[in-house]
């Protein structure tokens, strides 16, 4: 066989292979908990159909001081659900303020460009001002999934644990369908 004929057949093999990979992301729900309420209260936190195709997810955390917020870091986590949720994958912890002024972790980068457009999450330390992701629309989030990371299909958690000042304040655990 020619070698271009190889070339055409290892071209279809592998776009056949992407094709099985394809899913369709389903936010299921979404729980916040604010762990210390005498530092910060969760505002909302719901995920909203506006009909079968199309939803979006918000949510908004109050500080209950305006001091100004400086260290701060949050760690996710991916957990993929096998009798109960097991670690999948990712447990990653950063320093936000360091994050948003250098970059940094390549799974961090692209699940913070996934939602920067729609959170206030968008500038260096220091805060003084709530944390708010508004009307994040859940079918931008369905194509950069679907077509960036090729994930198995099932069940899946993600957490993320926020910090100020190494002090767990808020946890966000999104629950997510792949099929």
């Amino acid at each position: 066989m020619s070698r271009n004929l190889l070339a055409v057949y290892r071209n279809f093999a592998i776009l056949y292979l992407c094709a099985l990979v394809h899913a369709k992301v389903d936010f299921t729900n979404i729980k916040c908990e604010a762990v210390d309420e005498a530092y910060n209260s969760i505002k909302y936190c719901y995920i909203r159909a506006v009909n079968r195709t199309y939803k979006y997810l918000s949510v908004a955390n109050y500080f209950h001081s305006n001091e100004p917020k400086n260290n701060l870091s949050v760690n996710v986590a991916t957990l993929k659900r096998a009798n109960g949720y097991k670690p999948f994958l990712y447990n990653v912890t950063v320093d936000v303020c360091k994050f948003l002024r250098t970059g940094g972790n390549n799974l961090l980068r692209f699940l913070y460009s996934l939602f920067h457009k729609y959170s206030n999450i968008n500038h260096t330390c220091s805060y003084t001002h709530d944390i708010e992701l508004s009307m994040l629309p859940i079918s931008h989030i369905d194509n950069l999934m679907t077509n960036v990371l090729p994930v198995p299909k099932g069940d899946y958690q993600l957490v993320a644990s926020w910090y100020t000042y190494n002090v767990l304040r808020t946890v966000v655990r999104v629950y997510v369908t792949l099929s």
